[in-house]
Order: structure tokens, then sequence, then C-alpha cells
């Protein structure tokens, strides 16, 4: 099984080829913003650069958040038109899931910084279970931590600024690759489809009309 991987929702706009849980090529591009300029053509340098057609794909995993709401956007925008256009399926999976260390055995409680200025400092999370989403991504204070560990056997993710919460931890970030992998390790009536995960609202407002 030949699976791209797309991820825009953190400062890269990466893609990944997989076949068979094998990474046949991988492309990454830091940036911060400009996801929307930039995605189609790291998509299109790496099918190229790998000789692979988009015909020979079975499917599209996309990253899914939550993490950048315009990286997110763009993302899944992007694999929703692809799939479209290829008539294949576009499996959509969260950050937590696409860490590119998660363990695939026991309880993996996944964590990501969400605000990192204190006092506002927050993680996104998600209970894994032997390797697969068991609850949706959650946002999380530093208060809440501790209640969150118990019956968990590893900590993976960003660790930076986490406090000693008495588990095994593995540090980790969402890659295309693993996503890919993730994907391809699903049956086919169960993938999850693209679907933005925001968690919460934007912090930016829209802004309103003048005299209102």
């Amino acid at each position: 099984m030949l699976i791209l991987g797309i991820n825009t929702v953190a400062d890269a706009c990466e893609a990944a080829l997989v076949r068979d849980g094998v990474v046949v090529a991988e492309l990454s591009e830091p940036m911060q913003q400009g996801h929307d300029a930039r995605l189609a053509p790291v998509v299109e340098k790496l099918m190229r650069e790998s000789g692979t057609t988009f015909a020979a794909l079975d499917r599209i995993a996309i990253v899914v958040g939550p993490g950048s709401f315009t990286g997110v956007r763009v993302g899944v925008a992007f694999a929703r038109g692809l799939a479209l256009s290829l008539d294949k399926p576009a499996v959509g999976v969260t950050s937590l899931e696409a860490l590119d260390n998660l363990p695939r055995e026991g309880r993996v409680l996944a964590l990501l910084p969400a605000k990192r200025r204190p006092p506002e400092r927050t993680w996104w999370g998600q209970l894994i279970v032997e390797g697969s989403g068991a609850t949706d991504p959650f946002e999380a204070a530093q208060a809440d931590l501790q209640s969150l560990v118990r019956d968990i056997d590893v900590i993976c993710g960003g660790l930076a600024d986490i406090p000693d919460l008495g588990r095994q931890s593995v540090s980790a970030v969402p890659s295309a690759k693993a996503a890919a992998i993730f994907a391809a390790r699903l049956s086919e009536g169960d993938l999850p489809p693209p679907r933005p995960v925001y968690v919460r609202e934007p912090d930016a407002t829209p802004m309103r009309p003048v005299g209102q």
C-alpha cells in the first residue's frame, strides 16, 4: 500500500511517501506562514523526485490538528481536493496520532504544547491505546496533567516545560511520515474523514464593522 502523508499543523510544510510501512521519500520546508503557497509545490516535488505517479497512491493521510488554525485548514482543503481528483480516500490523522515516536503498545498520553505563555500554559492531549486514539483530542492545563497520567504507561510528545509526572516519557513531534504509517494500519471500513480538529476557538476574533 502506497500512502502520501501531509503535515501542515506546525512550523513546517511536510510531505512523505510510505509504502507498506517503509518511508520511500520525504520532504520538509520549515515555515511559520505561507503553507498555502508552498504545499502544492512540496507535494509535486516529492512525487517527481521519487518517480511516483499520483495514480499509484492508495490513500492520502492528512494531519488534521490540533495545531495552527491556518495550517490545518490549508492541509485539509488540499488533501480533500487531491483525494477527490484522484478518487482515492483521504484519511484524517490527529496531531497526537501522528507523533513520530508514538508507542504502539500500552496506554499513552500524547501531549503537544498549545498555549505557551505563562500563566496560560496548556497542552493538546489525547489518550492513545495500543497505537490508536481512544479519546478525542482535548486541551489540558498544567494542573490537570497529574490526574491525566493515572493508568498511563508512557507520555509521548512535546515534553518541554512538563513537570516530572512519574512516567516514562518519549519526545516526539507530528510528522507526515508518521501520519502515513498510522493511516496504513487502518482497515478500509475504519478510515477517519479529513475533518479539521481545532479543540478550541481561535485566539483571533473577526474585526467589527466601524460603528458597532
